[in-house]
């Protein structure tokens, strides 16, 4: 509990920091100050762990601070609205391929002023014609405006300054001319990882007929930029976008069914463990453990541990303690939608996933031969309890087909995926061989494209509800969390 406490403190005291922009000084004496308290009142237990918190609270705010991004003489931001420049730098992160070109995020290094070549320091988002591709380790020489990325036009709307600034970049280039200077220059671990993704991925496209192939390239390798807008749309209606991606909402979703089949096949809980979490983690290397990916593999990993421990307290710890560590690691993960959904689908499993199980356990899905769809069904149904008023808040797209889809649509995911993976591990061995194991796969995968296509263009599969207040959103959370914490300390009494 005194953990899950500090956490909270900690994810608390970065959020007040960034909304008050609270001094980095000022927030260590806090948290030095709330230390010594801490110690002074240690044989006073509420007291002690009230000015813990607070020394923790403060060291959190502490920590955003000094991730602050400074600016300095040579930021090539002071670039900005100043026309035409010449710039070089690194690609640092797997470039987003689109259908009419290509982002690759750069780290400058040098920049040219006159005749000379000058250091230079800072990140930009660059938009770059289809052809030639760029790949993570590049290093470029490009020529054009530096622009500044645009604010809300009002208050409430998305703000592409703000969401760019979070990932340290406060510079966009859509360049006149690019150059290749040299390639490799990346970390050496992360150029091979990247290098062997990329190869899945072709030999992914030559295995299997779009979109299916697509969708396989999706689901294994999240990348999504190959996917048709129209099967996007599809599975954005029938409430199933979280099957395209490598998120934490599904490896979460995933990990409880690989132990509902582990279960089905009677295989016993420890041995069941240890392989899933391996899995999750060789998993995460193949697809080029991506800061995405590894914090996908965090969240599905504490659901195998939770299920695993079968305690909830080490569930909820575990859960917390993972939080701390990725804002310890990053402070601006806090604002990461990825990182906020998987969190409270995870979450979501915890506090109410035997709950949704015992009420689909009245209805006829608790015969044994329908254990799959109960599974998915409950899985699908306790991880929106809370993360669902989220998604309508940030997109206000609510999908009414999504429990049916989602019961007849997952459980051929793992099925999709271990198939896929096979077809795709014989493929790079001997291309033939990999077509004729991409038979099953293909089965599977078009059943969830035309599961998608199916439930998605039903007239009443998707509403858009208008937008509503944040006060509306955290009262929400404040009934359901203050419900579940009532329920479950009369529970404890019992």
């Amino acid at each position: 509990m005194t953990l899950i406490v500090l956490a909270l403190a900690w994810m608390v005291g970065i959020f007040l920091a960034d909304a008050l922009r609270l001094p980095l000084w000022h927030l260590v004496a806090g948290s030095v100050g709330g230390g010594i308290a801490a110690i002074v009142l240690r044989h006073h237990p509420r007291l002690r762990l009230f000015f813990l918190a607070i020394c923790v609270a403060a060291a959190g705010g502490a920590r955003l601070a000094a991730a602050e991004i400074p600016v300095l003489p040579h930021s090539i931001r002071l670039l900005n609205e100043s026309g035409e420049v010449q710039i070089r730098g690194i690609v640092v992160e797997d470039p987003r391929r689109l259908a009419d070109g290509q982002r690759v995020v750069m780290v400058a290094d040098s920049v040219r002023v006159g005749n000379a070549w000058k250091p230079a320091e800072g990140l930009a988002l660059v938009t770059l014609p289809r052809y030639p591709e760029r790949f993570y380790g590049d290093r470029l020489e490009l020529t054009g405006a530096l622009t500044t990325p645009r604010a809300a036009a009002r208050p409430g709307e998305f703000d592409y300054r703000v969401y760019l600034a979070r990932r340290g970049i406060f510079s966009l280039m859509k360049p006149e001319q690019s150059r290749l200077i040299a390639s490799n220059q990346g970390h050496p671990l992360m150029t091979a990882l990247l290098w062997f993704r990329d190869q899945a991925r072709r030999t992914l496209l030559r295995e299997l007929p779009e979109p299916q192939a697509a969708l396989a390239v999706g689901i294994l390798l999240g990348l999504q930029s190959s996917i048709p807008d129209d099967v996007l749309e599809h599975f954005s209606a029938a409430g199933a976008s979280h099957i395209l991606v490598i998120s934490g909402w599904n490896i979460t979703i995933i990990s409880a069914a690989l132990y509902s089949l582990a279960d089905g096949l009677k295989l016993e809980r420890r041995k069941a463990f240890w392989s899933i979490l391996i899995t999750i983690w060789v998993y995460t290397l193949f697809v080029g453990a991506t800061p995405t990916v590894i914090r996908a593999a965090v969240m599905g990993s504490i659901v195998v541990i939770g299920q695993r421990l079968d305690r909830p307290a080490h569930a909820w710890t575990t859960l917390f303690a993972a939080c701390w560590a990725m804002t310890l690691w990053n402070p601006q993960t806090l604002w990461d939608m990825g990182f906020q959904l998987s969190a409270l689908a995870t979450a979501s499993l915890f506090a109410y996933g035997k709950g949704t199980e015992a009420l689909l356990m009245r209805t006829p899905l608790r015969v044994g031969w329908l254990d799959w769809a109960r599974e998915a069904l409950t899985a699908t149904l306790a991880a929106q309890i809370l993360a669902l008023p989220l998604i309508l808040y940030a997109f206000g797209n609510l999908s009414l087909i999504a429990p049916l889809a989602n019961v007849a649509m997952l459980p051929m995911v793992p099925s999709a995926m271990l198939f896929g993976a096979i077809a795709l591990v014989g493929g790079m061995i001997w291309l033939p061989l990999g077509q004729w194991l991409a038979l099953p796969a293909y089965l599977f995968l078009a059943g969830l494209t035309e599961g998608a296509r199916l439930f998605g263009q039903l007239p009443w599969a998707a509403v858009q509800l208008p937008p509503f207040p944040l006060w509306l959103l955290l009262a929400y959370y404040a009934i359901v969390v203050g419900a579940w914490l009532w329920n479950a300390s009369v529970t404890v009494e019992t």
